[in-house]
């Protein structure tokens, strides 16, 4: 029934209205500069009106209102902003990642410098023509060799360690996105029990997607939501189908669904999902494998530690090196999967399994996939590096022997030259009495050295015409056709990338040298009918060829790092929009809290003119 009393109660529900709505204003002033805040609004509507009575029924004047309640507080959020910010962060953290490794590469090599690979390949083969005038530079000519052979071994070393580091990254990012994945379920189950109970968890939610926002950095992430607030999180691009040789995807789980990573409380079928981490990849013999994997990238302990034996191909062996990251249950047990992709089990310790049963991880996009894909950079420099070192030992090895195939040094069956017939070696091979063919071919930039024997003595160094069998040089005066050609073959064009780098079983016949040189091995009546590297069509110097891998591995940077220019101001501009949108401004606040508490006063000036009336209703009558 209308009355005084009626006015006084809407006027303590205006009060009670307009103090809700400034204790969240007031929030969101004090969470101004709080990480993922969104502001939150108090969204008021009208109580259940009277109906004004009449004495023959009739509506009367209307509806009186009641007053105003706070149905909800609103937590002010656009989710395609939040889809485009996410998508935008993948991509800027992949590029963000592979330039990171990149400038290392680009460090590594030193390049242009008094002291870089470039350079003293010039001064090596300029003593080279300097030895071909006067046999006194054959210690130059030492010393030059010895150290571009040391500098070849660092650069190769720090490649290595490159890629290592860059597992090492592989590894830690794995055990953040498993946090992030254990904190996301716990988040989820938490707002979904708020939700059931007839609240709003905003501030929970925010939690929620500043981990989300975090965690698609690292990769691309697809969200489903489901009732009471949950959400379903798996990888983006997931598919429920598997083409073969194609062990990318997420894997299918019960519900014949990608797997989750997050999931939404009792939900049916669908597994929950982390990862775990490949820390060693060991040839047991050809095409079988002892492969360690980590559960949930945890290193710490050996409880985590599973061994399998994978049967598969060199290629294969490589694409799992590059990528190191396995689908796992929630244990951290790594998955089994069939052949469309489906789940079959686990892989446990000492199981034996062949690569299609291994449900690798290649995320879309994100830091994991510019770790993955640099890594496979980082191999192809290698081997240009390594055939550029392999084809540098064989061309100068095939000068000094004056033969297209393997020869040893002081052949002791008295046939050939004597003396020292490879100037260029494989370092591994620490016994020169057992050299051979094999080591030779093993030849890369991590283990070219040069022959101990020269260094320790190099007028061993042939560099006339004719050698006998006891190593002397022939005729009455010693020429230097022999250091010329050598110095030469800066010049001749040779199919170095087509040079073989595989490593040999230990019985193959080969000889590389002979598939580098023999079509271009001939006679050079100029030097005294010695033989000299011609030019192979098609072919590349060894300095072009190291220029090319130089000038690729900076031009791979300078992409990269205009990716992540450009990236991260894309990044930024939705970043903006979204702040525009969920960010809290400082003078709409006030403006707010301004107009709060002038509704605040109001209220409370109709509670005490209510108060002034009714003591005039009830006191008043008295006199």
């Amino acid at each position: 029934m209308p009355g005084l009393f009626s006015i006084f109660n809407t006027a303590k529900s205006g009060l009670f209205s307009q103090q809700t709505a400034i204790n969240v204003t007031s929030h969101n002033i004090a969470n101004a500069n709080t990480d993922g805040y969104s502001r939150q609004r108090a969204n008021m509507v009208t109580t259940t009106p009277y109906t004004m009575p009449s004495m023959n029924g009739a509506a009367g004047a209307g509806q009186l209102g009641t007053g105003v309640t706070v149905e909800s507080i609103q937590r002010i959020r656009d989710s395609f902003l939040d889809y485009q910010f996410r998508t935008q962060n993948s991509i800027s953290g992949q590029y963000s990642a592979q330039d990171k490794i990149l400038s290392q590469v680009e460090n590594v090599l030193n390049e242009p410098t008094d002291t870089s690979i470039s350079s003293l390949m010039s001064g090596f083969f300029t003593s080279w023509q300097s030895l071909s005038t006067s046999s006194q530079n054959a210690s130059t000519v030492a010393q030059q060799a010895y150290q571009l052979t040391n500098d070849l071994n660092n650069v190769s070393s720090q490649l290595t360690k490159i890629k290592t580091d860059t597992n090492t990254e592989l590894k830690s990012t794995i055990g953040t996105v498993n946090g992030y994945i254990k904190q996301l379920n716990q988040l989820n189950q938490q707002i979904q029990s708020v939700t059931i109970s007839g609240q709003n968890p905003n501030d929970l939610m925010d939690s929620r997607d500043l981990i989300l926002d975090k965690l698609s950095n690292e990769f691309g992430i697809s969200i489903t939501e489901t009732d009471n607030n949950g959400i379903n999180v798996t990888t983006a691009d997931s598919s429920t189908s598997k083409v073969d040789g194609d062990n990318g995807k997420a894997p299918i789980g019960l519900d014949g669904n990608p797997v989750n990573i997050v999931q939404t409380v009792n939900s049916s079928g669908t597994q929950a999902s982390t990862f775990s981490y490949v820390s060693s990849i060991e040839k047991v013999s050809d095409g079988k494998y002892s492969v360690t994997y980590y559960k949930k990238g945890d290193t710490t302990t050996d409880d985590n530690k599973v061994t399998l034996t994978v049967n598969m191909t060199e290629d294969q062996a490589k694409e799992l090196d590059e990528c190191r990251v396995l689908w796992s249950d929630s244990n951290g047990a790594a998955y089994s999967v069939d052949g469309k992709n489906t789940i079959d089990g686990n892989l446990e310790n000492g199981k034996t399994v062949d690569f299609d049963k291994l449900a690798l991880f290649k995320p879309p996009a994100g830091e994991l996939k510019g770790y993955m894909s640099v890594q496979s950079k980082v191999d192809e420099y290698q081997d240009t590096f390594n055939k550029f070192a392999k084809s540098l030992a064989l061309s100068v090895n095939a000068i000094i022997s004056q033969s297209s195939t393997f020869v040893v040094d002081n052949p002791t069956d008295g046939s050939g030259e004597g003396g020292i017939n490879n100037f260029f070696v494989n370092g591994d091979q620490k016994d020169s009495s057992k050299y051979s063919v094999t080591d030779e071919n093993n030849i890369t930039a991590a283990n070219i050295t040069l022959n101990v024997a020269i260094l320790n003595d190099p007028s061993k160094i042939k560099v006339a015409s004719r050698y006998d069998s006891n190593g002397d040089a022939v005729g009455s005066t010693t020429d230097g056709n022999r250091a010329l050609a050598v110095a030469q073959l800066a010049n001749s064009l040779m199919n170095i990338s087509g040079v073989n780098i595989t490593s040999d079983d230990g019985t193959s016949t080969r000889d590389d040298r002979s598939d580098l040189v023999k079509s271009i091995f001939t006679s050079n009546s100029d030097l005294g009918n010695v033989y000299s590297i011609g030019n192979a069509v098609g072919g590349s110097t060894v300095d072009n060829y190291y220029d090319d891998l130089v000038n690729k591995i900076g031009s791979d940077e300078q992409e990269s790092k205009n990716m992540v220019t450009y990236e991260t101001t894309q990044l930024s501009n939705f970043s903006q929009s979204r702040e525009s949108v969920s960010g809290v401004s400082m003078d709409e606040e006030m403006t707010n809290l301004i107009q709060f508490q002038h509704c605040y006063q109001a209220n409370a000036k109709m509670i005490s003119t209510v108060d002034e009336l009714l003591d005039v209703v009830i006191n008043g009558l008295k006199r």
